[in-house]
């Protein structure tokens, strides 16, 4: 077996609070000759921790089937070291994918050889399983860890996928088994090593995607709010301060809403949305308490009504309870502002009447620009599923 623990250059510094403390976070990463235990072999264990000068990379390679026990064992002494470091919060596996493959496979392994199932003690933390719910908003086709690396422009110098390297660890094994050829020997242990060290060494940037899970979370507070008038539309700047700079720009749209971050400011949102001038139509939900006056078009309580000449009345019904209204509207995606006008009886866009006091009322705020990008992100899901 060969061992390998190596300081890197990522920065000690490295913010990774929202995770946990650095000193509890293991990046964690293996290699296997297929997708299924018990017949596919475990070959390599990498784990990026934190140590008083930095952050180091440490793993086990197997250079013979009769070296996996070892290394399990190794892997599983040093998860028990790290939690009674920190007893009594256990050590964060961080990894991509590592719920749906990596830790199972662990466990299988270690059953095999009737170990403690070391992954029981751990927490895991898995990126890919955080990264789903915002896929959409990313614009990317998939959310493989390379597809990933390149929406970020992390460079690699590895140019292989983990299937790729199976006969490379194959013809490595064989050529050790013999003792043949201990240069190309030292090659291809070289291509192994460096996959899962680049698979891991990138994660903790990866990690910088979570960023988007926070936007969507409500991880931004309100900066300004004005109404502007470029070329003859009427728009609400909205203005939002990040709580975690996004990694690349973002940037939504339809007709009625923008929503930007991008530029320098990466840690500024910005959301305007078109408002409508003109009359639209408050209804009334007790419609039964109600007349219509065909020729006023409008609806009037039955207490008040009752002066009104038969002939000029009847009975309101749930399309025609309604009262107009003429102003500028802020359309809402959800109520937030109340009371909500429609242009017609169960409209599709929701409004509020636009008022002074709207701009000041911070914490509304707050909830609309949420409600705005809930909404825009429904509408790429929804088109993203039409195309499918």
């Amino acid at each position: 077996m060969i061992r390998r623990d190596d300081l890197t250059d990522i920065d000690k510094e490295l913010d990774l609070s929202y995770i946990g403390p650095s000193e509890r976070l293991m990046f964690f990463d293996i290699e296997t000759t297929g997708l299924r235990a018990g017949r596919a072999e475990l070959y390599l264990i990498g784990l990026l921790l934190m140590e008083e000068d930095g952050w180091h990379l440490r793993q086990w390679f197997s250079q013979s089937m009769e070296d996996e026990e070892a290394m399990l064992l190794e892997f599983s002494e040093l998860i028990r070291e790290r939690g009674r470091r920190h007893s009594p919060q256990r050590p964060i596996l961080v990894s991509y994918n590592g719920d749906g493959f990596d830790l199972p496979f662990i466990s299988s392994c270690q059953r095999a050889y009737d170990l403690t199932d070391i992954t029981k003690n751990v927490l895991s933390f898995d990126i890919y399983k955080r990264l789903r719910g915002i896929k959409p908003l990313l614009g990317i086709r998939d959310l493989k860890l390379k597809t990933v690396e390149r929406f970020l422009g992390l460079e690699r110098e590895d140019r292989y996928g983990g299937g790729e390297l199976i006969p490379v660890y194959d013809e490595y094994r064989r050529l050790y088994l013999a003792k043949k050829d201990e240069e190309r020997q030292r090659e291809l242990l070289a291509l192994l090593l460096l996959h899962n060290a680049e698979d891991i060494t990138d994660l903790p940037g990866i990690c910088d995607m979570l960023a988007y899970e926070s936007l969507l979370e409500g991880g931004f507070s309100l900066s300004s709010a004005q109404t502007v008038d470029i070329g003859g539309t009427r728009s609400l700047d909205l203005r939002y301060r990040l709580s975690r700079p996004l990694p690349r720009e973002l940037y939504l749209e339809d007709e009625t809403f923008t929503l930007s971050a991008s530029g320098e400011e990466k840690d500024l949102l910005n959301i305007a949305v078109r408002l409508y001038e003109g009359e639209l139509r408050y209804f009334f939900a007790d419609y039964k308490n109600y007349y219509y006056l065909p020729m006023e078009d409008r609806a009037i309580h039955r207490s008040v009504g009752e002066f009104v000449e038969r002939s000029k009345r009847k009975p309101a019904t749930r399309q025609n309870c309604y009262e107009r209204r003429q102003g500028i509207f802020l359309p809402e995606p959800e109520i937030i502002f109340a009371p909500v006008l429609y242009r017609e009886y169960k409209g599709d866009t929701m409004y509020a009447e636009l008022r002074e006091d709207m701009l000041e009322d911070g914490e509304r705020l707050l909830g609309y620009g949420a409600s705005v990008l809930r909404y825009l992100q429904s509408k790429i899901n929804a088109q993203r599923k039409g195309k499918m």
